[in-house]
């Protein structure tokens, strides 16, 4: 497999992999869920028959997805003295993750950020976007990074239960959490 080839795949891979986890939001508002397998490690169906997201080029976001997307959590640091179990058991991740709003906070950070974002192949989820419009700018801002919202609680109540109050930060896929994205736990719960 040649460099051109492996890297299409990698961004194709991380791509499925956020639009899976957008889904999960979609599969608890659902009222007919047919449950295939619940045990251990086992995830909602629903993470698996995402949606697709719309690109920076596309003129909407989502069909249906409605705005404003709200948070409980606030812009912020994460507390460096802060430690915990990572925010998704490992396997249930493929690349990293990055969680963002549209606040001055988070268009600063994801400018700091971006280039290794890029090379880490990683997906972002906003979860706070007072409209259609913020979002779409801060996908323009992005520079080519998945952005996919995110409506529903599931995701702030994962974050609020690992003692998360406070947004951008990126999940490894091995379950590290940080405000700096590749760092050793630096900023952020291990």
């Amino acid at each position: 497999m040649n460099a051109l080839h492996f890297r299409w795949f990698t961004r194709m891979h991380a791509r499925l992999s956020l639009v899976a986890l957008t889904a999960l939001p979609l599969a608890a508002s659902c009222a007919d869920l047919t449950v295939i397998h619940d045990g251990a490690g086992s995830v909602p169906l629903g993470t698996y028959f995402g949606h697709l997201v719309a690109g920076v080029d596309q003129p909407g976001v989502l069909p249906g997805t409605k705005f404003p997307l709200a948070t409980r959590l606030k812009p912020g640091q994460l507390a460096t003295s802060k430690l915990g179990r990572g925010l998704f058991e490992a396997q249930w991740l493929a690349h990293p993750i990055f969680v963002l709003g549209t606040d001055i906070l988070s268009f600063q950070w994801l400018q700091l950020h971006r280039q290794t974002l890029t090379e880490m192949g990683a997906s972002g989820l906003v979860i706070e976007a007072s409209s259609e419009a913020d979002f779409k700018d801060l996908q323009a801002f992005a520079g080519g990074l998945s952005l996919a919202p995110v409506r529903g609680d599931w995701l702030e109540q994962k974050l609020i239960s690992a003692g998360i109050a406070v947004y951008p930060l990126v999940v490894m896929p091995d379950g590290r959490i940080s405000n700096v994205p590749g760092s050793a736990g630096v900023g952020g719960l291990q």
